[in-house]
């Protein structure tokens, strides 16, 4: 009952919900896609679980429609990173965050293309947020591992 709780009280945040609908929607397409390519006896199985993965993709592209005030209001708050010791992970960060304001409007071009709102060619939207989200998980890698590396350096120079 305890495991019932915690999953309840996951779903009520926004992150939680996110979360579990990602997880679902790899799984699903994990899992379909093998289906589809080894087994041909379930490969029907297998294309009705890459729908619902499209469809979960599809969810979390929309609720990503009002992410961009949350946005906006870290990359306000962390600024040009003056709290970061480290030049490097300040410039780093300060990029990411910049990938990441132009990475929303350009999904939300994309959608509003494909949901016909705007006439315009979706594909090249596409193509910009996914090398803009790209971007940004390149330079939250460089960040992450330049820190460790600080940090590492910080342990080994303390008596």
């Amino acid at each position: 009952m305890a495991s019932l709780s915690g999953l309840a009280s996951a779903l009520e945040s926004y992150r939680g919900r996110d979360r579990l609908i990602r997880v679902l929607g790899y799984c699903c397409q994990l899992v379909g896609g093998v289906l589809v390519e080894q087994c041909p006896a379930r490969s029907e199985v297998g294309t009705r679980l890459l729908v619902v993965s499209t469809q979960l993709s599809h969810c979390r592209t929309i609720l990503r429609l009002f992410d961009d005030l949350a946005m906006f209001v870290y990359t306000k708050q962390y600024g040009l990173g003056a709290q970061e010791e480290d030049a490097f992970v300040r410039c780093v960060s300060v990029l990411g965050n910049l990938a990441d304001q132009l990475y929303y409007p350009c999904e939300h071009v994309a959608w509003a293309a494909d949901a016909r709102v705007l006439h315009v060619d979706s594909s090249r939207w596409w193509t910009l947020s996914t090398t803009l989200w790209a971007l940004s998980l390149l330079l939250g890698v460089a960040s992450m591992y330049q820190a460790a590396r600080a940090g590492g350096q910080a342990e080994a120079t303390t008596p």
